[in-house]
């Protein structure tokens, strides 16, 4: 299972470089202009400190402009994706985004039928949104579980990459489903990777031994 961070700032993305398991980077419109340090120069920090992929987010809400946004990023570099949400104008960008061989990540995806759409479009990714899902009241796993099958029974290509990850019991639900990866916001992150009392217990227990 591939993770990758939800975020913009060096720090976070080196932690998790040094201890092996960055796949690579997404952003949103939101965490940009919290970093305020203007979009290409984010970017050009992203692709710095790591080696995977960084997925981008348009702005523009119609097909036109979000295909010439998803051109002009991915000429900064062939390591970027584009996120284009799955509206109808998304799905239209989508598909002409991915004849030109532009990777793009379908987002804030809430249901199973708008994830097999964005796969027969053409996204190479898929991102639902899986806290916010259940926080309205509705089931991620129904929905992750169909849109796989989908994608395995037409033989797809594309990932799915589950985000808006709240808990410690998404990361595993995700992994124990067995989607392609998952995107984590450095506190889950942090999380995930913190040490277990238990096992600290065991390792203080390992030292007394020692102990003359």
């Amino acid at each position: 299972m591939e993770i990758w961070l939800d975020t913009t700032y060096p720090d976070d993305i080196l932690k998790a470089f040094r201890l092996g398991v960055l796949s690579g980077i997404t952003t949103n419109p939101t965490l940009i202009a919290q970093n305020g340090s203007g979009t290409k120069s984010i970017l050009d920090t992203m692709l710095h400190h790591q080696e995977g992929p960084v997925a981008i987010q348009v702005l523009a809400e119609q097909a036109e402009g979000m295909v010439n946004q998803g051109q002009m990023f991915f000429d900064l570099s062939d390591r970027l994706i584009i996120k284009v949400p799955v509206t109808e104008q998304g799905l239209e960008a989508i598909y002409r985004l991915s004849r030109q061989g532009i990777p793009t990540m379908a987002t804030a995806i809430f249901h199973s039928h708008q994830g097999i759409m964005a796969a027969l479009a053409g996204a190479n990714y898929l991102a639902p949104y899986i806290g916010q899902i259940e926080a309205a009241g509705e089931d991620p796993w129904t929905l992750l579980s169909t849109v796989t099958k989908f994608i395995q029974n037409y033989k797809l290509p594309t990932k799915i990459l589950g985000a808006s990850i709240k808990t410690i019991h998404h990361f595993t639900k995700c992994a124990e489903m067995g989607i392609w990866g998952v995107t984590l916001k450095p506190q889950v992150f942090e999380e995930v990777i913190s040490t277990v009392p238990l096992t600290l217990d065991a390792v203080n227990q390992f030292s007394l031994s020692l102990s003359p």
